[in-house]
């Protein structure tokens, strides 16, 4: 008899537990939809390292294990909060002056110049490149459509821009969304795609700038972002010249 009274306390228990897990949950994807700025980290992992205590205390039997396994389960976790509070507190409360950087943004030089000019215009081909860049790169976290609804998105705080809605954080001239698109937005969990080629971050520019009804045109301020503008692209946008091979070959040849 008091077996089945233990079972049915345990059964209980679980029950309960299950239950906290659920609204927890609830609380996880609730938080992700609101920013508290340099507290985003901490609400997480707050939120998250409750969960993780309830399952190991009763699903895991921790809460019944020997004391000793206890402790050094335990001591683990201090050891590792340690760890992530020290590096915390140097990355979270470092004074601006020691991390700020200042960087002019250089012009690009020669045919550089040249090809960013030619591909801040969007045409058919680039949107449709575009589109398959955004689709392997962006759609986890933007969504198909790009409405901010991706699987990933979810768990993010702030959540991803939806595109459709016509509102830039940044901007949304196609130098702002370039500059976006290579630098990141610091703040957020949006990365920079610097590894991706010039053409391609164009392109993904182009089919980004094509879901939303708010597609404003650059101005020589927007232009200066990215290192062009009034002064500047006009010289930049003249090719190199090229000296023909059959020309070179035989200046070798009289060289020598």
């Amino acid at each position: 008899m008091a077996s089945k009274q233990h079972n049915a306390d345990h059964r209980k228990t679980y029950f309960v537990v299950w239950m906290m897990l659920l609204v927890f949950t609830v609380i996880t994807v609730w938080v992700s939809y609101h920013n508290y700025g340099v507290f985003n980290i901490v609400v997480a992992m707050g939120v998250a390292t409750v969960k993780a205590t309830l399952v190991c205390l009763f699903f895991m039997h921790l809460k019944y294990d020997n004391r000793l396994n206890q402790v050094v389960f335990v001591a683990s976790f201090v050891f590792l909060a340690i760890f992530v509070g020290l590096t915390a507190s140097d990355e979270l409360f470092r004074p601006v002056e020691a991390v700020a950087k200042v960087e002019a943004v250089r012009p690009p030089a020669g045919n550089q110049a040249a090809l960013m000019e030619k591909l801040r215009n969007s045409t058919p081909s680039l949107i449709a490149k575009g589109k398959e860049i955004y689709l392997s790169q962006c759609m986890a976290c933007h969504g198909a459509e790009g409405k901010g609804n991706g699987p990933a998105g979810a768990a993010l705080n702030p959540t991803p821009r939806d595109f459709t809605s016509g509102l830039w954080k940044q901007g949304g001239t196609p130098a702002q969304v370039f500059k976006t698109v290579s630098d990141g937005m610091a703040g957020t969990p949006m990365p920079p795609f610097e590894s991706l080629s010039v053409a391609d971050r164009w392109a993904l520019v182009h089919f980004i700038r094509s879901l939303s009804p708010n597609t404003p045109a650059d101005t020589p301020e927007t232009l200066k972002l990215i290192g062009l503008g009034e002064g500047v692209s006009a010289v930049s946008s003249q090719a190199l010249p090229e000296i023909p091979v059959d020309f070179a070959i035989d200046r070798m040849v009289k060289e020598k």
